[in-house]
């Protein structure tokens, strides 16, 4: 299946377009990660999380008013959507477990005559939060590291290169992001980020192979037009492609729920950045790499 049948746009001649909009994305989302910093969630701020049942409605001002008792007002409270479902949370250095206990009975005790069914209880502590996060930090690091090794021996060193600085440029846009519309940092967002760096290098690697065979077949054409040319046979792929994963992840974000709907929020992002980059960064940052320095072709 054909979207676009011989499309032949001179993707390269706008690359400088490129360039200034992902500067002023990525200054934008250092800044917010400077300034403002990640909102982070229990797993990497250490804290608690009950999710609780009740057989009758309530609303969330209910729950807040019963943990006001306990001084445990300023925990966040999110109702399921067309359940009477509650997720509480709190980031909290001090005995989260306590904190659990103390919300589950204060629950229990104002809300008698409305049974409660515990979902799930998690707790925290601040010092295997922090392991968390610094093995989450590493892991990432070597997954990114890694990525760029096999496009390198795949490919060729300057491929390598910039396709990590694309994967850099995707996961510094998606944090700005999730910074800017206040949601937290999960170990699920982490996955999701991970999955990025996943779908961003194939991507890449598609467009990459493609390079490589046109380099075989359209010998001594000017390298900007191999590129053009390259990203044009493969535009009605990723097209198509990204287009079916869109709806994909749009029905998971609206219909999936809420426990899901930061993961699909941050895939969404994930996918339309990593596809941009694939051209207007990986290809446009080696169309100017081989501009100032061109490498002897054998």
């Amino acid at each position: 299946m054909e979207l676009i049948k011989n499309p032949n746009l001179p993707f390269m001649s706008w690359r400088k377009y490129g360039f200034i909009f992902s500067s002023i994305l990525v200054i934008i989302s250092l800044l917010l990660i400077f300034l403002k910093g990640p909102k982070l969630g229990v797993d990497f701020a250490g804290g608690a999380l009950v999710w609780v049942k009740f057989e009758k409605h309530l609303e969330v001002s209910d729950i807040r008013n019963s943990l006001t008792k306990i001084g445990q007002e300023q925990a966040s409270i999110q109702k399921l959507a067309g359940t009477n479902e509650f997720v509480i949370r709190s980031v909290t250095k001090v005995d989260p477990d306590k904190f659990a206990n103390d919300v589950i009975a204060q629950l229990q005790k104002d809300f008698a005559d409305n049974p409660l069914d515990l979902r799930a209880k998690e707790t925290v502590e601040p010092k295997i939060s922090a392991e968390l996060t610094r093995n989450t930090t590493i892991g990432v690091l070597v997954a990114l590291f890694l990525m760029g090794i096999y496009i390198w021996f795949r490919f060729d060193f300057r491929f390598g290169v910039v396709s990590v600085l694309a994967l850099f440029h995707n996961i510094l846009i998606v944090i700005g992001a999730l910074i800017l519309t206040g949601r937290e940092f999960t170990i699920v967002i982490v996955g999701a980020l991970l999955t990025i760096v996943g779908y961003s290098i194939n991507d890449t690697i598609v467009l990459s192979d493609r390079v490589r065979e046109n380099r075989k077949k359209l010998r001594g054409i000017p390298f900007v037009d191999l590129i053009n040319a390259s990203i044009n046979e493969t535009f009605s792929r990723t097209i198509l492609t990204g287009s079916f994963v869109i709806v994909t992840l749009f029905c998971l974000l609206f219909l999936g729920g809420p426990v899901i709907a930061d993961f699909a929020f941050t895939l969404i992002l994930g996918l339309i950045f990593g596809t941009y980059a694939s051209t207007f960064v990986v290809c446009a940052l080696a169309t100017e790499w081989e501009t100032r320095s061109p490498q002897k072709r054998k």
